[in-house]
């Protein structure tokens, strides 16, 4: 008996990319204003998927306000979060004329799974910080 997967031109409204990523922000959050006067946050994730492989880097922009907030004000660098995100590669010209693809993150979830040590232990090596957030 031979079964058959029908497709229907409907199909299409429910693709989606998204990604998971377990890492450590790389970068200070960087707050940005569009020309449409909408507010977003830009930063870097490091993910290390094997202990003796490369660090994967992935720049993630947020436009959730309650995130924003929370990311500015409790997360700090070295922070180990889990984050889910909508996925897109957009190609584009660069300058000399090539052309480029980059990977766009936008940031749909959020959790910290361990925040970074403060400023002050992070240059002083204090390793007896704890964070209770």
């Amino acid at each position: 008996m031979l079964q058959f997967r029908s497709f229907h031109a409907t199909a299409r409204k429910l693709d989606f990319s998204k990604m998971s990523i377990v890492g450590r922000i790389g970068t200070p959050f960087t707050e940005y204003t569009s020309a449409k006067d909408v507010k977003y946050v830009k930063y870097a994730i490091a993910s290390q998927p094997r202990k003796d492989g490369p660090t994967n880097w992935y720049n993630v922009t947020v436009f959730n306000q309650p995130q924003m907030n929370f990311l500015q004000q409790y997360v700090r660098k070295g922070a180990l979060v889990y984050i889910e995100a909508d996925a897109a590669n957009y190609t584009y010209e660069k300058e000399d004329g090539t052309k480029a693809t980059t990977l766009s993150l936008i940031q749909k979830d959020f959790n910290l799974l361990k925040n970074g040590k403060p400023e002050e232990d992070a240059e002083t090596g204090d390793s007896a910080a704890s964070t209770t957030e």
